[in-house]
């Protein structure tokens, strides 16, 4: 009978929890690889607790002295449980994570200094791809601070500093024609592009500062789309530049 009531609740908890858990994924439209991440987590919790009670109350019913055991074991549980200070720091670190929604996979990140793009999120560590193909493994103990560079619109600044000073209004005033048509075939950018200039950069060159804003993950595309157009349009009307610089920011 002991054995028929906690198999009965291992299955009809198991059953609550995932329906819990979608019921939570529906509601917060969590990312699926963190629903199931979380799910495997509280299951295997649930599980092990349950486990636990069961051996406990099997022990009991056959009569072992159960306060013998756990007296004579503390040395022992004291020695496991300071080696497991770490996987217990990651695993609670981990599902904070998860529960406050601060990574998902596909993410572009910066943690710890390392830069990437989030491919899995585990209970012990999290990894990150790099740009040069990397994969670096981050104790999720040792995550303190996240820069999460894809939940809001990035920002494109173009920096065109001209050979010619005479050269800059003229410039201008291409620049102007070029971004509204290239805008409205570019969806990507979430918002007009604004012009400034004449300024000076950290060089000392004097040119033209565009921003804009753009859809998460499209940055390297409208950069490419809208210098490649500016560097066009200006070569036509035989106007050089010295050199352009591309910063990359987030909103």
């Amino acid at each position: 009978m002991i054995s028929i009531f906690f198999w009965l609740l291992n299955s009809i908890g198991k059953r609550l929890l995932t329906r819990g858990l979608h019921k939570y994924h529906h509601l917060n439209d969590a990312m699926p690889s963190r629903a199931m991440t979380l799910l495997a987590l509280v299951i295997n919790i649930f599980h092990y607790v349950v486990l636990f009670f069961y051996l406990y109350a099997i022990l009991s019913i056959i009569g072992v002295p159960i306060g013998t055991l756990v007296a004579g074991a503390g040395i022992i549980s004291i020695a496991v449980g300071l080696g497991a200070q770490g996987l217990v720091s990651d695993i609670v670190n981990g599902l904070f994570i998860l529960l406050d929604g601060q990574l998902d996979v596909g993410d572009q990140v910066t943690i710890q200094n390392i830069n990437g793009k989030v491919t899995e999120i585990g209970l012990r560590s999290t990894q990150i791809l790099s740009d040069d193909g990397t994969t670096n493994f981050i104790p999720n103990r040792s995550i303190t601070a996240i820069a999460n560079h894809s939940r809001n619109d990035q920002v494109v600044t173009i920096f065109l500093a001209f050979t010619n000073l005479t050269d800059l209004e003229n410039g201008k005033k291409i620049i102007e024609q070029v971004n509204p048509d290239l805008t409205s075939k570019l969806q990507d950018v979430t918002t007009d592009p604004t012009l400034t200039g004449p300024v000076q950069d950290s060089r000392g060159n004097i040119g033209l500062r565009i921003k804009m804003y753009v859809a998460n993950g499209t940055v390297d595309t409208v950069q490419t789309s809208f210098l490649q157009s500016y560097l066009t349009k200006l070569s036509e009307n035989d106007i050089q530049i010295i050199n352009n610089q591309l910063l990359k920011t987030n909103k």
